[in-house]
């Protein structure tokens, strides 16, 4: 055997992929050299034992654990995207079943070390805080945390967002986000249910000649905009009417749990990696090991549960889609 089918086929999948120049670059060198192990071994249509026997001469390579979580996660994706595809490109029965579905990746170094909301805690935040709106400050946390827990922004960024930095773009709401250290401005892209919430709070909104977005009517530094010590008194005192003290939820880690929610309700390790500007890799894969010790299920049986129709599913699709639906 000289020439694979599955050389052509990763590429393909490359080629249809939304993906950056590193990773593209790092996922071709997997494919390389799990390409050469089917035919040293003379593999047409890989089972998934093969992968476990490739995984294990990784291993014995002295390759590193990360190393090895790399090339497994680049073979999941192929493998999904050879499963979906498999009709739509009249490949071969065999490609119809995702070989990687049982298998689970290394475990790696990186944690998170702050607490993730879960599912049915995420939900409720959002509607408690909806429900609750009676004062304009009710508005304005309403908005900041819709912000936060599906756009992935940190406390630093909510805090010197200015009014000019919502904008309309091509028909779209979006956020312009100052890089740090730079003059470069990032776009997000914002969600039906988080544009309502900013426009409710500014319809309501006094001090129309303050730049900034979020603001109090005494709690602001000399510029104008909230100080860091009044946005976590304010945050913690929100976390504590919702109930969810226990949690210890603190800001940032809204920005943890927006990485989480996008992950398991089917978005790539790509489009998480897009949504909190991560510039490495590597930061955003901390996100897949920490479902991985969540959940210890596929990628596909866990979307499954969470599009399951029932009074109980807490990532009900109607309610989720609100939010991470680009308005």
């Amino acid at each position: 055997m000289n020439e694979h089918p599955l050389k052509k086929l990763s590429e393909d999948y490359l080629n249809e992929q939304d993906l950056s120049k590193s990773t593209i670059k790092t996922y071709r060198i997997c494919y390389k050299y799990y390409v050469m192990f089917l035919i040293e071994h003379d593999i047409l249509y890989a089972k998934t034992s093969d992968v476990m026997r490739f995984r294990e001469s990784l291993r014995k390579r002295g390759h590193s654990t990360y190393y090895i979580y790399i090339y497994m996660c680049a073979l999941k994706s192929l493998y999904r995207f050879l499963g979906i595809s498999q009709q739509r490109l009249n490949l071969p029965f065999e490609y119809a079943y995702d070989i990687m579905l049982s298998i689970k990746n290394e475990k790696i170094k990186h944690h998170l070390k702050k607490p993730l909301l879960t599912l049915d805690q995420a939900k409720h935040l959002l509607t408690y805080t909806k429900e609750f709106r009676k004062i304009i400050y009710d508005y304005r946390n309403y908005a900041i945390i819709a912000l936060m827990i599906t756009a992935g922004l940190s406390s630093h960024e909510i805090i010197h967002l200015k009014k000019e930095d919502y904008q309309m773009i091509d028909d779209h709401h979006v956020l312009l986000i100052q890089k740090n250290g730079t003059r470069h401005k990032d776009t997000v892209y914002l969600s039906k249910g988080v544009v309502e919430a900013i426009d409710d709070y500014l319809i309501k909104r006094r001090k129309k000649e303050n730049p900034y977005l979020f603001i109090s009517q005494n709690h602001t530094t000399k510029k104008g905009h909230l100080s860091r010590t009044f946005f976590y008194f304010m945050f913690k005192k929100v976390i504590d009417k919702c109930g969810l003290s226990h949690t210890k939820i603190t800001p940032h880690a809204l920005r943890h749990t927006a990485a989480y929610l996008n992950l398991i309700r089917g978005g790539s390790i790509e489009s998480t990696k897009r949504l909190l500007r991560h510039v490495d890799l590597q930061s955003t894969l901390v996100y897949v090991d920490y479902i991985d010790k969540m959940n210890d299920q596929s990628e596909e049986a866990i979307e499954a549960f969470i599009l399951k129709e029932g009074p109980n599913n807490p990532l009900d699709p109607c309610f989720w889609n609100y939010f991470f639906k680009i308005a």
